[in-house]
């Protein structure tokens, strides 16, 4: 009886052990799961920020990964690339890609920002050709510079994985923040098709995440990715407020589209059209059409053709590939994205001081708390995006304001400086008394913003006249102007207007005047009285141009909605070098030059219509 008890409890104990021996296998076996881990991301960012602490404070502020120790950190290769190593001891390994650092040649991999094809090579010594395939589609294309960076991280990288696999580990997490992100990408990519061409084992498992990256490529290679990936083994995390994930600038021209698009047979089409709505379609097409090719030859003269050159500076055997001729480039992956609050722009303020205010390990840290406590209490409201001042004043000043055609009509008062001086030396030395050199102007009149055309017209009337006495002496003149001027709408906002113009208008100008004023004479007299009075003119068309600005300030008081004051400054140009004078209708001979208008200055007030 003693003999089966015992060989019962040895049994049970077999038995115990066989169990606790699977699920030991089990639990080994299925560490890495899909789906996005806040805690497994957690302990990626700690990692990520061991190995890309430039300081030694930087590093201290984070406390140590929980589950993960330090196996293998390399040397600064490539465009100061670097990696690490880390494992921990349930079989999973962790490949941490740094990001930028303070060096030139770290920036340079960001800045040499041309598009290559996601399939081809890299020449990047005479001795040193690297074939990578991220992609199938060749319309796919990717960041020339982080695909530098992942061509020589790669080559140590590689090894490193097959002597681990040899060990066996089969899981291996990939995680970069920052630059180390968009190369993160690239490295996923390349390490997928490596196992598809059977050139890496195909019972490895990748697990991606992309912390605060830059768009890596265009939009087929992220079709590309975002598919190899799917399921819930590779993320893209973002803090909203965070400008790097924005990065590169992107441009989409017509070539960016699928093969079939409305923009195929277009020029087709607009050839059949009749005359002559097929001449104003081809302007239209060009006009949208030629401005974003324009930009991205731009981008890749001197993010692609020039970078290169300096990047030679730095690695004397590289050999710049052809370019892809695209910028348009996209946010790529399952992306998580990290909402900020009131709270964390108490913490993390805009500052236009710093570049990176919401860039670094910590805010997003921060905000991985924010998003752990919504799933937890499920508080859907919390989740609402809170801009900052600094965004929502970019955003209304981003709003292009449509105002229909305005008419706003006016009186003005100001200043008048004619050039007379050529005159007055005629008639001082004539014995007539001088004219003054600033008069006093007033006028008035109406103008018209056409707001779709941004083109107004502006109606002046404006006339200076003055009378002046000197002992017998006396002279009475008078400057006038009439016409419409055509200007260019520089701003036009609901309180202001900016407008410089230029035209044609009408003037005339003419002087009385009289060397003998004797107060003794009668009416007859000195209307018969010979050389001691005169009266002489000139007019016809000359030049205007100058400056409006006015604003309508009280835009919210319904009284006083519609006063509009403002400003309008300008020169009038004689269109003719001489000037023909006129005496009782008869016309004179020769005769000094003058401008009879000049400068003017006026203050307008008015109403809007």
């Amino acid at each position: 009886m003693q003999s089966i008890t015992r060989m019962k409890n040895i049994l049970h104990k077999i038995i115990l052990l066989q169990v606790v021996l699977f699920l030991s296998v089990i639990a080994f076996g299925q560490q890495l799961k899909p789906g996005f881990d806040k805690d497994e991301y957690r302990e990626m960012m700690l990692v990520s920020a061991k190995t890309s602490a430039l300081d030694s404070n930087y590093y201290n502020s984070f406390p140590n990964p929980t589950n993960y120790k330090l196996q293998y950190r390399s040397l600064s290769i490539g465009l100061d690339n670097l990696w690490e190593m880390w494992t921990d001891d349930a079989g999973k390994a962790v490949i941490s890609i740094r990001g930028t650092t303070e060096k030139a040649e770290s920036w340079l991999a960001n800045f040499y920002a041309a598009m290559v094809p996601a399939k081809g090579e890299l020449k990047l010594s005479n001795n040193d050709i690297f074939s990578y395939q991220l992609a199938t589609n060749p319309k796919a294309a990717v960041h020339v510079g982080w695909l530098l960076s992942t061509a020589y991280l790669s080559k140590e990288i590689l090894p490193r994985i097959n002597e681990l696999y040899q060990n066996g580990t089969k899981e291996f997490l990939i995680i970069g923040h920052s630059q180390g992100g968009a190369i993160a990408f690239l490295m996923t990519s390349y390490l997928y098709n490596l196992q598809q061409l059977n050139q890496l084992p195909k019972d490895i498992r990748f697990k991606t995440y992309c912390s605060a990256a830059p768009k890596p490529g265009n939009l087929y290679y992220a079709y590309e990715y975002e598919a190899m990936t799917q399921g819930g083994w590779a993320f893209n995390v973002v803090n909203a407020a965070d400008w790097v994930p924005e990065m590169p600038i992107s441009i989409q021209t017509l070539k960016d589209f699928n093969n079939v698009n409305p923009f195929t047979n277009a020029k087709l089409l607009i050839k059949k059209q009749k005359f002559p709505a097929n001449l104003v379609l081809k302007h239209i097409y060009n006009q949208l059409d030629k401005p974003t090719k324009k930009a991205q030859r731009n981008y890749e003269k001197y993010l692609g053709n020039l970078a290169s050159k300096i990047i030679k500076q730095n690695l004397k055997e590289f050999t710049p590939p052809l370019y892809y001729s695209s910028n348009h480039y996209v946010r790529t992956g399952a992306t998580i994205v990290l909402i900020p609050d009131d709270d964390y722009y108490k913490h993390y303020p805009d500052d236009p001081s710093k570049l990176f205010p919401h860039h670094f390990h910590t805010p997003y840290l921060y905000l991985l708390d924010k998003l752990t406590n919504v799933t937890v209490s499920n508080n859907v409201a919390s989740l609402i995006y809170t801009p900052s001042e600094a965004e929502i004043k970019k955003a209304k000043s981003n709003i292009t304001t449509i105002i229909p055609k305005r008419v706003f009509i006016h009186s003005m008062i100001g200043v008048q400086v004619p050039e007379l001086s050529a005159l007055n030396t005629e008639l001082q030395n004539s014995g007539f008394m001088k004219l003054d050199n600033v008069y006093f102007s007033r006028g008035g009149g109406f103008y018209t913003i056409f707001s779709k055309l941004r083109l107004a017209t502006l109606f002046n009337y404006c006339t200076y006249s003055a009378d002046k006495t000197e002992g017998s002496k006396t002279n009475s003149l008078r400057g006038t102007t009439v016409g419409t001027s055509l200007g260019i709408v520089v701003l036009n906002t609901p309180k202001f207007q900016l407008i410089p113009f230029g035209g044609a208008v009408y003037s005339w100008f003419g002087v009385r005047l009289s060397k003998n004023n004797s107060t003794n004479q009668t009416f007859n007299n000195y209307l018969t009285g010979g050389l001691n009075q005169q009266h002489i003119g000139t007019q016809g068309f000359v030049g205007n141009v100058g400056v409006h600005f006015a604003s309508t300030p009280f835009t919210n008081n319904n009284i006083l909605k519609n006063l509009n004051i403002g400003m309008r400054s300008g020169y009038y140009i004689p269109f003719d070098k001489t000037t023909k004078w006129k005496t009782n209708n008869i016309e004179l001979q020769g005769g000094p030059k003058i401008n009879s208008q000049g400068f003017y200055c006026n203050f307008i007030i008015g109403l809007a219509l």
